[in-house]
């Protein structure tokens, strides 16, 4: 069994305090093998709030994945914003980050959405490098045989249809065809502040987009939460953990068979 912890939009700076006060706790009664992290982790790019993210983030001994998010680019500092966007997000946080994680069940790589400035009114909005995308696929291609393969961004890919967010990711449509023809498993993102779980087939193979929610005090009509990844021999399940009136809720668990997911999709439609 591997267990992952997924995280998105902490927000130091506006996050939920009480919740990140217990969260460590709690996750550690999960036994993550990983903790992802799917960006926004700062509210304004801040260096104190990078320094806060930076202590919390290593508080946890096990491999951390983590991506960017919009708000890691320095909002108030327009000349850092234009030409050293990830400047203090290399200096703080990308050292804390492996470049994978991979075992016997799954492997993730992470590709960055986020763009410090972008030629439209509203930079928060995510774009795929289609050349970018490729070689984190390449990458994949070093995944133990039979094990999922994820990528993990910031932005949707495709929103999911209740996302309280109507957004759209530059080449994102394009970015999951490409994904499902390589027999790539699920995408891990952030970004609207709601989890979700959501089948996507649009080649021969299996995928699915699965979506965390936020530990800030930025919620949009839904608890703070984050998710819980779990990966054995037979099933994928994901469970967001919702902070309620002061404490740790588990929901549902979405549930899919492995079977059902990546090359062997094609297999299981032809039976």
């Amino acid at each position: 069994m591997t267990s992952i912890i997924q995280f998105s939009d902490i927000h130091f700076g506006v996050e939920d305090r009480d919740a990140m006060a217990a969260v460590k706790a709690y996750t550690d009664t999960l036994k993550p093998d990983c903790i992802l992290i799917c960006g926004d982790i700062t509210q304004d790019g801040k260096v104190s709030e990078f320094e806060a993210a930076r202590d919390w983030i290593n508080s946890f001994n096990v491999p951390r994945v983590i991506t960017p998010g919009n708000h890691d680019t320095p909002v108030f500092n327009i000349f850092h914003r234009l030409f050293k966007p990830w400047g203090r997000y290399d200096r703080f946080i990308a050292p804390l980050s492996e470049p994978h994680y991979a075992d016997k069940n799954v492997m993730i790589v992470t590709m960055n959405t986020a763009r410090g400035v972008q030629a439209k009114l509203d930079w928060s909005l995510g774009v795929v490098d289609m050349a970018v995308l490729k070689s984190c696929v390449q990458s994949l291609h070093g995944a133990e045989p039979g094990s999922l393969k994820m990528i993990a961004v910031h932005h949707p890919l495709i929103y999911p249809e209740n996302s309280p967010l109507d957004k759209t990711t530059k080449r994102g449509e394009a970015a999951i065809a490409a994904l499902s023809d390589a027999n790539v498993d699920a995408v891990l993102s952030g970004h609207i502040h709601m989890p979700f779980f959501k089948d996507r087939k649009p080649g021969e193979t299996g995928l699915v987009s699965i979506g965390s929610g936020t530990l800030s005090t930025r919620m949009r009509g839904v608890p703070a939460s984050f998710n819980h990844i779990q990966i054995d021999d037979e099933y994928l399940s994901v469970t967001a953990i919702d902070w309620i009136d002061g404490k740790f809720i588990t929901a549902k668990p979405w549930v899919k068979l492995r079977r059902e997911l990546g090359p062997a999709q094609i297999q299981h439609n032809a039976n």
